[in-house]
């Protein structure tokens, strides 16, 4: 989420893994000894790529708040969670809304895990279609 809060104040002018690789170098101060590189670099240009399709779900399933009033943090974690719910059937539904819940506690709005929540939640039911052995 840090990479992709980050990457919005370039105004996206390269490319996002680059963007990453500079991002780790000027930020050594973080842990990234656990991170799955592979997933990791997958999942930042899934959601860059994507934008546009999980952006017009957001938006849909937002109904009052346009994109642009809603709080940054909150828009990057749940353009991460939409991309994993669309575009990564390994990843459970369950856990993709619950890893974007948690983070808008830590990072977000004192309101933000119950919006996040519940924006998430109606993608999911109406939008995500998956066998339902992926959501245990």
């Amino acid at each position: 989420m840090k990479i992709l809060y980050a990457y919005r104040f370039e105004n996206m002018q390269q490319d996002i893994i680059e963007f990453y690789k500079r991002f780790r170098e000027l930020n050594q101060n973080e842990d990234f000894k656990d991170v799955d590189e592979k997933y990791l670099e997958k999942l930042l240009k899934g959601v860059i790529q994507n934008q546009q399709i999980i952006d017009n779900l957001i938006a849909k399933y937002s109904k009052d708040w346009p994109l642009n009033r809603l709080p940054m943090v909150e828009l990057e974690l749940m353009r991460i969670a939409v991309y994993e719910l669309l575009f990564e059937e390994d990843v459970p539904v369950s856990v993709a809304i619950d890893e974007a819940v948690d983070m808008a506690s830590i990072f977000g709005i004192e309101k933000a895990p119950s919006f996040v929540n519940g924006i998430l939640g109606r993608i999911a039911e109406n939008e995500v279609k998956r066998s339902k052995n992926h959501d245990d």
